[in-house]
């Protein structure tokens, strides 16, 4: 195998993007230069393959990275925020590449406001402040039935809001019911009906044995930036604004791709016996039967068949005067009638905003197909959660929504698909290609994770006659549940560095 990143004697390269192109060969193609598609193809590069990445947008990062606004570093998608901080799946893999990254755990467990005021939980067992002690006694107990007893087999596929119902009263319990639910609304986007109890106790578990969440140092576009540099510094080849019309196939096998270059609109082929997708399930069918889908057919789809649920949320990005929320976590809304959570990265990278400055992040379900009215209850959620001080010292920098089509991936945490498809040599990575029990960031490493142990897998049967070769083990095990004794006191707070 060829030096890491360095093409085959005899390949083409690419001098001008913007100049017609021949049909290109490489071992490995790319479709999208989100966290999934970078992740994968400096995998790939560091094997030794060549490989070019195919993206539509002028930029790569996907919904993790970020925009200068106002000398405000504006997410497009993540809140500047790794799940599992500095001993997660997305940390341990940067560790395996090399990539420059920097993680600030959290300090706290969370706070959360409730009552009209600010809990600060610097552990689980500080949610007693806010619960009291029948409220406290009954957490207690579902952690009991969540983590030190199998779940049955009839209650795993049970709604987690009918399944709380089953063991609690929910009525007497209000505050823990919103506990949940507000968690669920963060770092799912999905209210309790529509998650499994069984992927709500894989979720739980991962959260508390891996660890505190954690803002990335510069922002989450900092860390794009990062990955992007080391495969270009590979050899990988990187296309901007080209757009794949259509995944090439013959035989049952894939063959490369049909794409367009949007500033000129030269159309022109790209081959490989390896295609990676991280465009999400819909668009890579679509690619496949040589159609497009759009933001106005999903949507009416979705109208038409009430039994298609995904995750959809709005997300707002504030500017302040001064600091509202005092640590380093996330600070829950329990009594709100949209926002779920918020989070003030600047207070782990006061670079994410100008001097003196700090960022807020609020997040919520879209609830109604009135964005209008959406729009509005965030609003009036931030007056109730902060008073005066919101007028006085706070603006709206933006209001971001994502369903539909745009962005992409945006699957129901569970139902995800699998990264291999019935067509040899295509697979899929992604936000829609989470394992069970990864959220957001953490389950799209882990799906790259699972896409190569597959690969590496089919690498190692078609050498069978050398018995010397042996897979490595891509996915990376959950640690251990002693781990999660610390967050009972303290959270960690540890800064994660490569």
């Amino acid at each position: 195998m060829q030096n890491l990143g360095e093409p085959h004697a005899g390949a083409s390269q690419f001098t001008d993007i913007g100049t017609t192109l021949p049909p290109q060969h490489f071992d490995a193609i790319i479709i999208g230069a989100g966290l999934g598609g970078l992740l994968s193809a400096a995998h790939l590069l560091q094997r030794g393959l060549r490989v070019a990445i195919v993206e539509r947008l002028p930029h790569s990062g996907g919904r993790f990275t970020a925009k200068n606004f106002h000398g405000v570093q504006v997410s497009t998608g993540a809140v500047h925020m790794v799940p599992f901080g500095s001993s997660g799946v997305l940390a341990h893999m940067l560790h395996r590449l090399h990539i420059p990254h920097h993680f600030f755990d959290a300090d706290v467990f969370g706070s959360f406001h409730v009552h009209g005021k600010q809990f600060r939980a610097r552990g689980l067992l500080s949610v007693y402040k806010f619960l009291g002690a029948h409220q406290f006694f009954w957490l207690v107990y579902i952690g009991y039935l969540i983590f030190l007893r199998p779940l049955p087999p009839y209650e795993q596929q049970l709604p987690f809001s009918l399944w709380l119902e089953r063991h609690i009263d929910v009525k007497r319990n209000p505050q823990l019911v919103a506990f949940f639910e507000r968690i669920a609304r963060f770092a799912l986007s999905l209210d309790l009906p529509q998650v499994s109890t069984a992927e709500v106790a894989r979720i739980t578990k991962h959260m508390l044995r891996f660890g505190a969440p954690a803002i990335v140092q510069g922002g989450c576009g900092k860390l794009t930036n990062e990955l992007e540099s080391h495969v270009c510094a590979q050899g990988g080849k990187l296309l901007l604004s080209h757009e794949v019309l259509r995944i090439l196939s013959h035989d049952g096998a894939v063959t490369g791709v049909r794409l367009r270059n949007k500033a000129d609109n030269e159309e022109f082929e790209l081959h490989a016996p390896l295609v990676v997708s991280d465009v999400g399930p819909r668009a890579t069918v679509a690619l496949l039967q040589n159609r497009t889908v759009t933001q106005s057919n999903v949507l009416k789809q979705q109208v038409d068949h009430a039994d298609i649920h995904e995750a959809v949320g709005l997300k707002v990005h504030i500017l302040s005067d001064i600091s509202l929320i005092p640590h380093r976590g996330i600070m829950y809304c329990l009594d709100t009638q949209r926002i779920a959570g918020m989070v003030q990265p600047t207070n782990s990278d006061p670079s994410l905003a100008p001097p003196g400055k700090h960022l807020l992040i609020s997040h919520q379900v879209i609830q109604s197909n009135n964005i209008e009215e959406e729009r509005a209850l965030a609003l009036a959620d931030l007056h109730l959660l902060f008073g005066e001080a919101f007028d006085k010292h706070c603006r709206v920098l933006t209001m971001g929504m994502y369903r539909g089509e745009w962005p992409v991936n945006r699957i129901v945490q569970g139902e995800d698909r699998l990264p291999q498809t019935p067509l040899r040599g295509l697979y899929q990575v992604g936000d829609a290609v989470k394992p069970s029990g990864y959220l957001m960031v953490e389950g799209v490493a882990q799906s790259v994770n699972l896409f190569l142990e597959l690969l590496e897998t089919l690498d190692h049967t078609s050498q069978q006659s050398n018995t010397d070769i042996q897979p490595r083990h891509y996915v990376m095990p959950a640690p251990s549940r002693l781990n999660a004794l610390r967050w009972l006191w303290k959270a960690p707070g540890n800064a994660g560095k490569r």
